[in-house]
């Protein structure tokens, strides 16, 4: 019955144009732009994404053209869009100028094409921290390591006009390199570390992959739970589980990072 109802919502936005307009941005809209402010206001990014609960999960919305189109959406996120799009909004003082900048540089590396977006974890949060977006907080203390052979978009990607060779390089700079993140065997000596508005990154368990997902850290009857954009739940909401919980559960999950929003 759920699935049904998402259905016949996807089907909603495409007939009233939402979904095909999603290339063409028409500006912040009025509500999240005071959501915007209030964020601002708070410090805290969280209010920005707590206006997106509900909101639709649909997965591969980004531009299968090459060069790309940069997408824009209000109306459908993935995980990782999701994150963008509240860090590209909250650092754009409600300028629309400004959130387009934001979001081209947090997704892409100089032109906007396939080879050059941030289509791994590592390289999105490498550029966040670049940008002063977000600060690490992982370190050798309280931490596992492990070392990946990264290798699981040139395996798979299908699209005729992308330079494979590119993608290539992209996952030797990520491999083999010691990748520190916090295991659940030791969550309550680090729990501490874990602030409300933080972004959880979890660690896949797969070598040839990176990460499995991404969310903000979100405080519910004072337990850690995440917001995030939820392909279990195909949309935006609070996790039902509990951080350590939450990894426990799911064996396609080593561990996590977390990074902090520069407020």
């Amino acid at each position: 019955m759920k699935n049904l109802v998402y259905l016949l919502l996807f089907l909603f936005l495409v007939v009233t144009g939402n979904y095909l307009q999603a290339q063409s941005f028409k500006g912040i809209p009025k509500k999240l732009g005071y959501a915007i402010e209030k964020s601002i206001s708070f410090k805290n990014p969280l209010v920005i994404a707590e206006y997106f609960m509900g909101t639709p999960y649909l997965a591969n919305r980004l531009s299968k053209s090459n060069p790309e189109k940069l997408y824009y959406s209000f109306n459908d996120f993935d995980c990782v869009t999701f994150i963008e799009n509240v860090l590209a909004l909250y650092n754009s003082n409600g300028s629309n100028n400004k959130f387009v900048d934001n979001l081209k540089n947090i997704r892409y590396n100089d032109s906007i094409c396939y080879e050059t977006r941030n289509h791994y974890l590592s390289t999105g949060l490498e550029k966040l921290v670049q940008l002063k977006f977000l600060m690490p907080i992982n370190n050798e203390l309280n931490s596992s390591v492990v070392q990946k052979d990264v290798k699981f978009l040139s395996k798979h990607v299908i699209n005729k006009n992308v330079d494979k060779s590119y993608l290539l390089k992209i996952e030797k700079s990520i491999s083999f390199k010691n990748m520190y993140y916090f295991s659940q065997d030791k969550y309550s000596e680090i729990e501490d570390l874990i602030k409300s508005g933080d972004i959880i990154a979890f660690v896949s368990s797969r070598n040839d992959l990176d990460f499995k997902h991404v969310g903000f850290v979100y405080i519910k009857n004072n337990k850690k739970h995440i917001l995030h954009a939820s392909q279990e739940n195909n949309t935006v909401c609070i996790s039902e589980l509990t951080i350590d919980k939450y990894v426990v559960k799911n064996q396609k999950i080593k561990g996590f990072q977390i990074y902090r929003p520069i407020l």
